[in-house]
């Protein structure tokens, strides 16, 4: 078990240091790995093997790009995607957020849970306290709620 444990952890150390060096996940290749997933989905549905093909090239692309050595090439590529489709990921991501806070509100019944606007920061409130004004820790912003 010792000599695992310490196999384990030499992998681990390798593996750490093999992806220090490498471009990494970001925003595009989380889209790139959705438009893939949606493909193969698709083809699945419909047993069309074109439909495979473009999701195995969009998971494909995705992968090339996570060990891709040429980080500041990838980051380039990120930010154009961010320029165009980054408000509409912002905003995905805060829905996701208040999603989540909803289900946590939910099965807390001493709080409720909120989602700053501006920097989406997770804020607990008491509930019972009718219309509050929150200020976020984080950013500072303030805004009112119903708790």
């Amino acid at each position: 078990m010792e000599l695992l444990r310490k196999y384990v952890v030499m992998f681990r150390q390798d593996m750490r240091q093999v992806m220090s060096k490498r471009c990494g996940q970001d925003e595009l290749n989380n889209f790139l790995m959705l438009v893939g997933f949606v493909f193969i989905v698709l083809s699945m549905l419909t047993h069309r093997w074109i439909f495979t093909l473009l999701g195995a090239v969009f998971v494909v692309l995705s992968y090339l790009r996570v060990f891709s050595v040429k980080i500041e090439k990838r980051r380039k590529e990120n930010e154009i995607y961010m320029r165009y489709l980054g408000g509409v990921v912002r905003k995905v991501h805060h829905y996701k957020l208040c999603v989540k806070m909803k289900l946590k509100t939910s099965r807390d019944p001493e709080f409720s849970y909120f989602v700053c606007s501006h920097c989406g920061q997770i804020i607990r409130v008491p509930k019972g306290k009718n219309k509050v004004s929150i200020r976020c820790p984080r950013c500072s912003e303030t805004f009112i709620r119903k708790t």
